[in-house]
């Protein structure tokens, strides 16, 4: 027979982990706070392709183990990704959806593995693109579970997409 000590001490090891876990969660989306989805574009846009798939995750670029809470992004749902012709919109179950200007999508591209989940190799799609913070835009990437044959048309998709961004015009200096 187990000693009620024991049983005792093992509920509040665990009541504690759980308590610094819920700790935990609600520091990280008050840190988050002042993340602000990018301006949505004005007009919809018309649906270029359209793939379902797992969202996974979104972390911070260069920092693959820092998810990021803010906006709903901190929880794996099944997502519906449309490329139009002003930008890239992602549905996920439970949440509103995403709508990120061209101007904000950084490219698209695969990977093996992201926060917490390991896949063969290029087996996840990643959608990098930039949240809005008060110092200036926030470079997230995002990672979803694609079949190959959808995978390959988003990635073609969305470098289509920033081939006809427009370029952003540098002035020269006169010498």
């Amino acid at each position: 027979m187990i000693p009620p000590i024991a049983v005792a001490i093992t509920i509040l090891v665990l009541v504690a982990a759980l308590v610094g876990m819920a700790v935990s969660w609600r520091r990280r989306g008050h840190r988050q706070r002042t993340l602000a989805l990018p301006a949505a574009p004005a007009v919809p846009g018309t649906d270029l392709l359209v793939v379902d798939g797992l969202y996974l995750a979104t972390t911070f670029a260069g920092r693959p183990l820092e998810r990021v809470s803010a906006h709903g992004l901190g929880f794996r749902a099944r997502a519906r990704i449309a490329v139009t012709d002003t930008g890239v919109r992602i549905e996920r179950d439970g949440a509103a959806p995403l709508l990120l200007p061209v101007a904000s999508v950084g490219g698209a591209g695969t990977a093996t593995w992201t926060l917490d989940r390991a896949v063969e190799p290029d087996g996840l799609t990643v959608l990098a693109w930039s949240l809005e913070d008060e110092g200036g835009p926030v470079a997230v990437e995002s990672s979803f579970r694609l079949d190959p044959l959808p995978r390959d048309r988003l990635l073609a998709a969305v470098g289509a997409l920033l081939a006809d961004r427009p370029t952003p015009e540098v002035p020269h200096a006169d010498a």
